[in-house]
């Protein structure tokens, strides 16, 4: 099915690949991991059900999401966690407390999902430039970095960008930019991987990028016009390029 799905699909435009960009959670790392980390935390915290800190949490990301894409955010960190902190009907302090306990877990080494090793070796063999392209929540990019580094994974990225440290975040043309201008290649000549709709293909794709969407769940992997696939995992995207 994976070969087939390929042979039929078109190339992405016509220069050749030169830099691949990557979406961070939900794509490299399982957010509902940490989050289950953090609601663990908060439990201990507030004496109130895990299960309930949990739904609360995902609540509240759907709500930050909506918030952030709208431009809502003037500040991301601190105004996505007065969104998580009313939602959960705890204080900023306590959500920031349970995240940093959460962080320092050993679990917090062990939130890649199982296609990523190997689809990072293989794509760091053939020698193509890899970046981090982040949105963040309520805690920096730095933390994030660490939670990378702590899963064995930050070794594979050239360069890596967070919103909260440059300004730009997705879907907007400008964080896309500044990523290709990192890895020294045109945006016509990058390829972005993420598990959004809006701020991956979509921002991707309208920046002049080409975009894979990773979506786990789908029942086949297809090719959507010249620029755009969805695939089921993130080793099927080195047999993909390797086509390029």
């Amino acid at each position: 099915m994976h070969s087939e799905v390929w042979q039929k699909s078109q190339k992405l435009k016509g220069d050749r690949l030169k830099c691949l960009s990557f979406d961070i959670w939900n794509t490299l790392l399982d957010l509902g991991k940490l989050y289950s980390l953090i609601a663990e935390e908060l439990s201990e915290i507030t004496e109130r059900r895990k299960e309930e800190m949990e739904a609360g949490l995902k609540s509240a990301y759907q709500k930050a999401l909506s918030l952030r894409l709208e431009g809502a955010f003037r500040s991301p960190i601190l105004d996505s966690a007065r969104v998580f902190a009313s939602e959960l009907n705890i204080t900023e302090e306590g959500l920031f407390r349970a995240l940093v306990r959460a962080v320092m877990r050993a679990e917090t080494g062990e939130m890649v999902f199982d296609d990523v090793h190997r689809a990072l070796d293989e794509l760091n063999a053939m020698n193509i430039k890899m970046g981090l392209l982040g949105n963040v929540m309520f805690w920096p990019g730095m933390v994030t970095r660490i939670i990378l580094e702590k899963n064995g994974i930050l070794r594979y990225f050239h360069s890596t960008i967070f919103s909260d440290e440059s300004g730009v975040q997705k879907p907007d043309r400008a964080a896309f930019e500044l990523l290709a201008n990192r890895l020294e290649c045109r945006l016509e000549e990058m390829v972005h991987v993420g598990d959004s709709l809006e701020n991956d293909l979509a921002g991707a794709l309208i920046s002049g990028a080409s975009a894979i969407l990773i979506k786990r769940d789908s029942p086949t992997s297809f090719s959507i016009g010249k620029r755009a696939f969805v695939v089921r995992t993130l080793t099927e995207i080195p047999g993909l390029l390797s086509k390029l």
